[in-house]
């Protein structure tokens, strides 16, 4: 069989190449799907070997222009089914079937089935998704009261109420009146078991349905679906060839334990009060913050940032690169009760902010996971039209109900009080819990963590991989391709994505990692999409995949676009290459901004100058040392043109991944103010495949006459 080819230019949408090649397999009938539902029937899972229950098999014509916002479809047949006790699960298979096979994640607190994977179908993959373990309808609209444990469920909610017992799920698990038995299970399957049982169940039907397993197997999702990817790639590698992964919670009790950090911050400063009388909703409510002090907010922090990588083009374009402090950066009012002016900020708006820069941290000022990186700040076209990026920073509505259901021992359910959290045994408490599932059959009992089947990080400022790490998929011959937004203010882009992969490459050297994990940071881009950055599209950066899994096609820079608009801060249509980490795109330095074709991916610049006190009357000279990464050299990148604050370099060599540059301290008496905090910039221009990219990095000092 031919392998499908993709292609990726531009940002133009990929087509497989499947017309004079032929199509591969090709399912017979309307019929053939029907008859799906009597083998289905006859399936069990893998964990207990109960039956899968409530099975359907439909049949849907090929529609190219189905009304907005669905997606075109082609011919396929749906399969849907019920594992014990509550995960539910759906195969779509395409009539003309490439051969391949993808699983698609969930998002949020998954709790549903969404619709087919229309852009994997359109290409001819066989696709399957799953609820989670669990169906939200069935439970408290409560975060994670499907896994409130006896007797505490039953005390909180009236166990006549829920669930259902009446279609929609498996049926005789937890009638009316028995509360909620299988907590602890629907726990664990929600976490890491829904992720096993649904590909291997689906495997058998596509082998049924064509003749013949998948040659090969993807896994694409975003959000709570990148996490499971996360997991998946760690704990179920064998399942999968490839794993497409965006914008990863990383761990869903780790980015829930920040999101209540960031929502108690809002609220005790007011920046998260909602201005609308009577307005309930926080989802759906204009707050203080994006009411009044949105546009200072903005103002204050892009002002700061945006020119730091040498370019003011809108954007920021590694927020670690900025040295913004919310205290003393942020125009202070006057009157400390005014916390609605648009023009300044109250000290407990201030400190506010800063806290959630910086992360959740105890009272000893430890930090515990990581912070909200800078650039969420941006105005722009949001889910409810123009507004600020940074507003799930301030209002994270899902937060709460993980502490208050499942991550604390005993749980609180509905009387959980997020403000009584307390931030030095809470934690502690946290790593420790667990729970406990009985079963009707005799089987022993089994406990498990909580963090160690719902997450696929360490809770940490530094994350870790929590379920044995990727040397396995790496001995495999697997492959990954991530990405994540700089200006994601649901889920931080530190935890799972910048400081996991960092950790990746500490653990198994950069050069092994990038040979088969690649991650794409992407300034402005809010979560899983949005935002004023530049993106690339499902189709580029999931056939990427399939080019380095099928062909060996390592994947470089993948060409984002971002559309014209009229909004104030997003008016110019852009392309701009979005380059494998830790690269960054710089300009050429002639070429058009808004042009893919005048930037270049270069490996970041990290500035030391030597002595830490520079003095400007006195003869001698002082040294920047320009570093990039140990697994780049500078002799490859041809460094030039090296200057410190327009004051060009005496002279300079290469010396492995370091550039030492010397300058006279004389030079600089006329251009720089002495200080005891003085910030001095050095630009060079890196020369590399026949491109100039301009590159900056600084330092700061004490700067004495």
């Amino acid at each position: 069989m031919s392998k499908m080819k993709s292609m990726i230019i531009g940002f133009a949408i990929l087509i497989p190449l499947m017309a004079g090649a032929g199509t591969a397999f090709s399912a017979a009938s309307q019929t053939d799907c029907e008859a799906l539902k009597a083998y289905v029937e006859g399936l069990t899972d893998v964990t207990f070997d109960k039956p899968v229950t409530n099975v359907t098999a439909t049949w849907y014509p090929a529609n190219p222009s189905p009304p907005p916002p669905a997606q075109p479809w082609p011919e396929y047949c749906q399969v849907t089914g019920w594992i014990w006790p509550e995960i539910q699960f759906q195969v779509s298979l395409p009539t003309s079937w490439n051969g391949r096979y993808i699983n698609s994640g969930g998002g949020g607190w998954d709790g549903s089935l969404a619709g087919p994977l229309f852009d994997g179908l359109a290409l001819g993959y066989a696709t399957s998704g799953a609820n989670g373990g669990y169906m939200g309808a069935n439970w408290p609209a409560d975060p994670g009261s499907f896994g409130l444990k006896e007797p505490y469920f039953s005390m909180y909610y009236n166990p006549d109420d829920y669930p259902t017992g009446l279609g929609g799920y498996y049926g005789d698990v937890s009638p009316k009146g028995e509360g909620n038995p299988y907590a602890c299970q629907k726990v664990v399957d929600f976490g890491i078991r829904h992720l096993k049982e649904t590909p291997l169940i689906t495997k058998k039907i596509i082998n049924h349905y064509y003749g013949s397993y998948p040659e090969y197997s993807y896994f694409s999702g975003g959000s709570c679906g990148g996490k499971e990817g996360q997991i998946s790639a760690q704990k179920l590698y064998n399942l999968y060839d490839g794993f497409y992964i965006g914008c990863p919670l990383g761990g869903h009790v780790a980015v829930t334990f920040r999101g209540m950090w960031d929502t108690i911050q809002g609220q005790v400063s007011g920046l998260s009060d909602f201005t609308v009388p009577g307005c309930t909703n926080w989802f759906f409510c204009p707050t203080v913050h994006s009411t009044y002090k949105a546009q200072a907010h903005r103002d204050a922090v892009y002002n700061k940032c945006d020119g730091v990588d040498g370019l003011v083009d809108g954007l920021i374009d590694d927020p670690r690169k900025c040295n913004f402090d919310a205290l003393t950066d942020l125009p202070a009012c006057a009157d400390e009760n005014d916390i609605y002016s648009t023009t300044c900020f109250t000290l407990a708006q201030r400190q506010a902010l800063k806290e959630i820069y910086a992360g959740p941290h105890d009272s000893r000022g430890r930090a515990l996971y990581v912070g909200q990186p800078l650039s969420a700040e941006y105005l722009g076209p949001g889910f409810f039209g123009f507004g600020s990026g940074f507003g799930f920073a301030l209002n994270d509505g899902w937060a709460a109900g993980m502490f208050a259901n499942i991550a604390l021992d005993p749980p609180q359910g509905p009387n959980f009080d997020m403000m009584a959290f307390n931030w030095d045994k809470d934690p502690k408490r946290v790593e420790k819990t667990t729970c406990t599932q009985c079963y009707d059959d005799g089987t022993p009992c089994k406990t498990f963590n909580i963090q160690d089947v719902l997450d696929a990080i360490t809770i940490s400022p530094n994350p870790v991989p929590n379920m044995g790490g990727l040397e396995p998929l790496y001995g495999k011959g697997g492959k990954i391709i991530q990405h994540h937004g700089w200006a994601d203010s649901l889920v931080s882009a530190l935890g799972g994505s910048s400081q996991f992969y960092e950790s990746v490459m500490k653990i198994m050297g950069p050069e092994r990692t990038k040979s088969f994990y690649k991650l794409y940071m992407l300034p402005g881009a809010g979560h899983c999409g949005g935002g004023i950055g530049y993106y690339q599209t499902w189709n580029q950066g999931f056939g990427a995949l399939v080019d380095w899994v099928e062909d060996g096609i390592e994947p470089g820079a993948i060409i984002g676009t971002r559309a014209a608009n009229t909004d104030p801060y997003w008016p110019a249509a852009r392309t701009r290459p979005i380059c494998p980490y830790p690269e960054v795109a710089r300009w050429d330095g002639s070429g058009s901004t808004e042009d893919a074709s005048s930037f270049i991916c270069v490996p970041p610049i990290e500035v030391r100058i030597e002595p830490e006190v520079l003095k400007l009357k006195k003869k001698g000279e002082f040294v920047a040392f320009i570093t990039v990464p140990r697994d780049y050299h500078m002799k490859e990148w041809n460094l030039y043109d090296i200057t410190c604050e327009g004051v060009p370099a005496k002279f300079g060599f290469a010396h492995g991944n370091i550039y030492v540059a010397k300058f006279d301290t004389e030079d600089l008496r006329d251009v720089v103010v002495p200080g005891k905090s003085v910030t001095l910039t050095v630009k060079g221009v890196f020369y590399h495949d026949g491109k100039d990219a301009l590159v900056q990095g600084s330092d700061t000092i004490m700067v004495i006459k």
